[in-house]
């Protein structure tokens, strides 16, 4: 038996939608959840063969649009004093130890072109194609993400206040 377009999509793409999930939204059970919804909505978009040389790009399209509106929903939240704490700490180590708190506390389309563009390496132009964003326009996304981290990790003013 032939598999079906969401079977290929699950078998092709399925660790990558998967660790982006749980790459933005924290939690193995949210990221379950998030994959989920994805692929019932890759399979209630129709299979086109025009989408094949940019099937993956596609995919990552709709998992752009759900995870921005998961991670709203799902935000990590702190309390003044776990602010205070996390900002506080005057050693440097201790802030690479949370960097995935910092990360966290980017916006999702930060976090999103950054996991797209550096953690999994994609071209600008496939960044593009599935954030719907130009080119442009990412770079300065990604470039103030960094310098926003950068600026958390290391004590100096963030450059977002």
């Amino acid at each position: 038996m032939q598999p079906s377009f969401v079977e290929n999509v699950v078998q092709l793409y399925g660790d990558l939608l998967f660790d982006l999930c749980e790459s933005v939204l924290g939690t193995p059970a949210q990221a379950q959840a998030a994959f989920r919804s994805i692929v019932l909505e890759i399979k209630g978009t129709k299979s086109n063969e025009k989408y094949k040389n940019h099937e993956r790009a596609w995919i990552l399209r709709i998992a752009f649009k759900k995870l921005k509106l998961l991670s709203v929903q799902h935000a990590r939240k702190f309390t003044a004093s776990e602010q205070i704490e996390l900002d506080s700490s005057p050693n440097v180590a201790t802030r690479m130890k949370n960097f995935d708190t910092y990360f966290h506390r980017l916006t999702a389309e930060q976090q999103l072109i950054l996991l797209l563009k550096d953690k999994y390496g994609l071209p600008y132009v496939e960044v593009s194609n599935a954030t719907g964003l130009p080119e442009g326009t990412l770079k300065g996304i990604r470039g103030l993400a960094l310098r926003t981290l950068e600026a958390w990790l290391w004590e100096e003013e963030s450059p977002t206040s």
